[in-house]
C-alpha cells in the first residue's frame, strides 16, 4: 500500500510537471483525446443503424425508403471518418509540441540542479549513478507520460460510453471484459517491477561500460591507447561487461514474454468464454435482436475490451513511468549543504584585513583521513603568499575551501573577519579568480575560452586580449589561423589543437580576465618550460601588483620571488618565511629545495641564466 501510495504521489507530481512545461498543448490534448474517445461509441450506433438499413434494403429492394436510409446514414458515417482523421492529425501534431517541450523543460531543470548541487556530489560514485539514472530517464519518461495520460483519457471515456451501451443491453458481459484485461494488467505491473529492480541493481555497470566506452573513443585517450596498446584490452573488457549486460536483459525479455503470451491466454479463453456464451444465448432465442443489434453487441464487446485493456495498459505505463521517473525527483530532491546565508553580509570592495584560516580541520566526506588539520594563517592585503609542500599535503584542499566548495569540518575562514559562510556565495566567487590544477578547456573559440572567466564581459572587450598579454596566451593566440576566433580543440571542424603548456597560458589568461580582490592559483605554470615559466611569472607578477595572490606549487623553485612562502606537510604548516628566511632556517623547505634542484639559494634557471 505505501509503495502504491508514493508511486500515485510521484504521479501526480509527474502530471504537474507535464502541465507547466506545456499548458496550451496539454489543453490541446485533453480535447482531441475527448472527441477521439467520443467518436468510438458514435461509430458502433451509426454502424448499427446502417446495418439495420442495409438489411432492410436488401429485404425490400424496391423500397426506396430504405435505400435513402443507407445513402442518408452514409453522410454521418463520412462526416465521423473526417473528423476522426482530423483529430488524428491534430492528436500527433499537438503530442509532438507537448512532448518537445517537456523534454526541453525538464533538461533545463536538470541542468539547473547539477549547476546547483554541492561540488563534493561529482566526487561521489553514488551521485552519478542517480544523475545517470535522472538524465537517461526523464529525458524520455516523460514524453511517455505525455502520450499515456493522453491515452487513458480518451480510452476511459470509450469505455464509460461503450460500457453504458453493454449494460443496456446485457450487463453480466461487463465483467467478462473486466476479467478478460485483468492478466495482461498484471504482466506488466510485474514485468516493469522486475525492469526496474533489474537497473538498479546494474546502474554502476552500465555507468562503467559508457566509461569504457569513452576510453575507446574520446581524445583525451586517443594516444595513449595507441602507444601503450592497451586499447584491445579495453575493448575486450568493454565487451564482455556489455554481453552481460545483454545476457541480462535477453532474460528479462523472455521472462516478459512468457508472462505476457500466459496472459494473453487467459484473456483470449475469458473472450472465447463471452463469444460463446452470447451464441448459445442467441441459439435458445434468450436474445430477440436485430442484424443491427447484434453487429452492434459485437463491436461494443470488442471496443470495451480494446478501451479496458488500453485504459490498463496506460495506467500500468503510467505506473512504470512513475516507477523510473522517481530517479528525476530523486536527483532534484538532492541537498545543497553549500548555501547562502538568509541575511548575508557584504565583502568591502578592497581588504583592509586580509584572508584567515582559524584552526581549520577537514576531511572529504566518506573518509576518515583530514586532510588538514588545524591549520591556522593568515594572508594580508596585497601580499602574494605560495603554499608550498609534497603531493597530498593539503595545499589544493585549502583552495577548494575559500572558494567553498567545500566547509571545513571545524574552524573558520574569514575576509576582513567576516566568515565566508556569511557571505552570499555568488559574491565571494565573484570576488576571487582562481586557476585550478586541473582547469577546463572549453572547445569554444579562444576569445571565448579566455571570456569564460567573466561572461559579463561583452564579446571583443579590450580586456580580453590584455589578459592574455598578461597570461603570456597572446603569442600562442597571434599564430592561430584566425586569432581569437579560433576554435581551440579538435571536436569541431576548423578547431585547432595546442599544447598542454598551450592550453595552460589560455587557462590563466581565463583567470586574470576577471578583476578580482584575490587570485588563486593552483600549479599554474606546471605545463611551462623552466624559460617560458620565468617569464609568465615575471608578467604575472608584474600584472597582479596590489591584489593578494595565493600560489599553490609543488615545485619550490617557481615560487622564490614571492613574499611569504608557508610549507604544508601531512595537512599542517610546518614553516612559513621568505624564500631567503628559510633557507637559513635549514628545515623542511630548504631539505625540499635542494633536494629539488636549488643551488646556493637560487634556482638552477637563475644560475643558468646568468
Amino acid at each position: 500500500m505505501k509503495k502504491l501510495y508514493i508511486s500515485i504521489a510521484q504521479l501526480w507530481r509527474a502530471m504537474r510537471l507535464v502541465w507547466v512545461s506545456a499548458p496550451g498543448w496539454t489543453v490541446v490534448n485533453v480535447v482531441v483525446a475527448t472527441v477521439q474517445g467520443v467518436i468510438p461509441v458514435a461509430s458502433l450506433y451509426l454502424t448499427k443503424l446502417l446495418v439495420d438499413a442495409g438489411v432492410a434494403w436488401l429485404a425490400q429492394p424496391a423500397l426506396g425508403s430504405a435505400q435513402a436510409a443507407v445513402v442518408l446514414l452514409l453522410v454521418p458515417v463520412a462526416g465521423l471518418l473526417a473528423v476522426g482523421g482530423i483529430c488524428g492529425v491534430l492528436a500527433a501534431i499537438s503530442s509532438e509540441a507537448q512532448s518537445s517541450a517537456v523534454s526541453n523543460h525538464v533538461q533545463g531543470i536538470l541542468q539547473a540542479k547539477a549547476l546547483e548541487v554541492d561540488y563534493q556530489c561529482y566526487e561521489n560514485p553514488a551521485f552519478h549513478d542517480t544523475m545517470r539514472m535522472a538524465h537517461g530517464e526523464a529525458m524520455s519518461r516523460p514524453t511517455r507520460m505525455t502520450h499515456n495520460l493522453t491515452q487513458s483519457l480518451r480510452d476511459a471515456l470509450t469505455l464509460l460510453a461503450v460500457a453504458g451501451v453493454l449494460a443496456a443491453s446485457h450487463l453480466y458481459l461487463a465483467p467478462l471484459v473486466l476479467l478478460a484485461v485483468i492478466p495482461g494488467t498484471v504482466a506488466r505491473v510485474l514485468n516493469s517491477r522486475r525492469m526496474h529492480a533489474w537497473q538498479l541493481r546494474h546502474m554502476a555497470d552500465e555507468r562503467y561500460a559508457a566509461y569504457l566506452n569513452m576510453l575507446l573513443t574520446s581524445v583525451g585517450f586517443a594516444k595513449e591507447t595507441r602507444v601503450f596498446g592497451h586499447g584491445p584490452t579495453i575493448l575486450k573488457q568493454f565487451r564482455g561487461m556489455r554481453e552481460r549486460l545483454r545476457s541480462g536483459r535477453l532474460q528479462l525479455t523472455r521472462d516478459r514474454l512468457l508472462r505476457q503470451a500466459l496472459a494473453d491466454l487467459l484473456s483470449l479463453a475469458v473472450v472465447a468464454g463471452g463469444v460463446a456464451l452470447v451464441a448459445l444465448r442467441l441459439k435458445t432465442g434468450q436474445m430477440a435482436f436485430s442484424v443491427g443489434d447484434v453487429a452492434l453487441l459485437f463491436r461494443a464487446f470488442q471496443r470495451a475490451k480494446g478501451a479496458l485493456s488500453g485504459w490498463l495498459s496506460s495506467l500500468t505505463s503510467l505506473y512504470e513511468d512513475s516507477i523510473f521517473i522517481s530517479h528525476f525527483y530523486d536527483f532534484m530532491a538532492l541537498p545543497a549543504s553549500i548555501r547562502s546565508p538568509t541575511i548575508p553580509q557584504s565583502l568591502p570592495a578592497s581588504m583592509t584585513e586580509g584572508v584567515a584560516l582559524e584552526a581549520v580541520s577537514f576531511r572529504y566526506p566518506g573518509t576518515e583521513r583530514e586532510v588538514l588539520r588545524d591549520v591556522s594563517l593568515a594572508i594580508r592585503p596585497g601580499e602574494h603568499v605560495a603554499i608550498v609542500g609534497e603531493n597530498g599535503a593539503g595545499k589544493t584542499t585549502l583552495a577548494k575551501l575559500i572558494c567553498r566548495l567545500y566547509d571545513p569540518d571545524s574552524g573558520r575562514i574569514t575576509i576582513d573577519g567576516t566568515d565566508i559562510r556569511d557571505v552570499k556565495i555568488e559574491e565571494l566567487r565573484g570576488w576571487m579568480s582562481v586557476l585550478f590544477q586541473d582547469y577546463a578547456r572549453y572547445f569554444m573559440s579562444a576569445e571565448e575560452n579566455i571570456r569564460m572567466g567573466d561572461v559579463s564581459l561583452p564579446p571583443h572587450d579590450a580586456r580580453i586580449q590584455q589578459a592574455a598579454r598578461r597570461a603570456g596566451a597572446d603569442t600562442v593566440i597571434a599564430e592561430l589561423p584566425q586569432g581569437y576566433a579560433t576554435p581551440l580543440g579538435r571536436l569541431f571542424d576548423g578547431g585547432v589543437e595546442l599544447s598542454v603548456g598551450q592550453w595552460q597560458r589560455v587557462a590563466l589568461a581565463r583567470t586574470l580576465v576577471r578583476e578580482s580582490s584575490l587570485v588563486l592559483l593552483d600549479e599554474h605554470t606546471s605545463a611551462l618550460d623552466p624559460k617560458a615559466e620565468r617569464a609568465v611569472l615575471h608578467q604575472l607578477f608584474d600584472s597582479v601588483k596590489g591584489k593578494t595572490v595565493m600560489i599553490i606549487s609543488h615545485r619550490l623553485t617557481t615560487v622564490t620571488m614571492v613574499d611569504r612562502i608557508i610549507v604544508m606537510e601531512r595537512g599542517r604548516v610546518v614553516e612559513q618565511g621568505s624564500h631567503a628566511e628559510l633557507l637559513a632556517r635549514g628545515g623542511r623547505y630548504a631539505a625540499l629545495f635542494v633536494a629539488e634542484g636549488g643551488v646556493g639559494g637560487r634556482t638552477e634557471t637563475e644560475s643558468c641564466s646568468s
